[in-house]
């Protein structure tokens, strides 16, 4: 009996200890992973919406117009002189293999200004292609899956083989980025068009 007790405290000590350990471990690197998280998300709104502009987030929550499509922030785009320019949605939308994550940049007169996905698990080699800055869906003029967006208005159908090129043998990933870019553009500028720009 006394051989269990003294293992049950030895083990508890050693529990104790390395709690202590990991609870310093995370005191220290939560500020380094939060300021990673910051510059990519900087760096996203910035390859998203490229120029001189101001980001900002804005405490609004707008409804998707797709039920398998949700938003999570949304920043405000402006120029040096403080107009609008347009708005970059967080969007997630239900992938092939999971969610996939990524920011849709909305131009105030309808259109996609841009598209970057932030987290995808899908399949290398193939839905994974829809982030590859190196997979033409038009090699001749070198326009990527995501770069086709931009441009596109937002009352485009956006549907792979009709007016989206489709990654090879990755439609389900194909649909599910046009969908997504679809929804946040709608959504995007109808909250535009109602606040009148401001």
């Amino acid at each position: 009996m006394n051989k269990i007790v003294k293992l049950a405290v030895v083990l508890g000590v050693i529990s104790a200890i390395a709690g202590g350990i990991l609870a310093g471990v995370y005191q220290f690197t939560a500020p380094v992973i939060e300021a990673r998280n910051q510059a990519a998300l900087k760096a996203g709104l910035l390859e998203v919406f490229p120029g001189n502009y101001k980001f900002s987030e804005l405490k609004i929550k707008l409804k998707s117009p797709d039920p398998a499509v949700t938003f999570g922030k949304i920043y405000k785009v402006e120029d040096s002189s403080g107009n609008l320019v347009g708005i970059i949605l967080d969007v997630t939308t239900p992938g092939d293999q999971a969610p996939i994550e990524m920011l849709v940049g909305v131009n105030r007169n309808g259109t996609i200004n841009g598209v970057k996905i932030l987290k995808s698990l899908e399949t290398p080699g193939l839905g994974a292609n829809a982030s590859n800055p190196h997979y033409y869906v038009n090699k001749k003029k070198k326009i990527t899956f995501l770069g086709q967006f931009k441009g596109k208005k937002v009352t485009d159908p956006f549907i792979p083989k009709k007016d989206v090129i489709a990654i090879t043998g990755a439609t389900i990933t194909s649909t599910a980025v046009s969908r997504g870019v679809k929804a946040a553009g709608v959504a995007a500028y109808e909250y535009m068009q109602k606040a009148g720009g401001s």
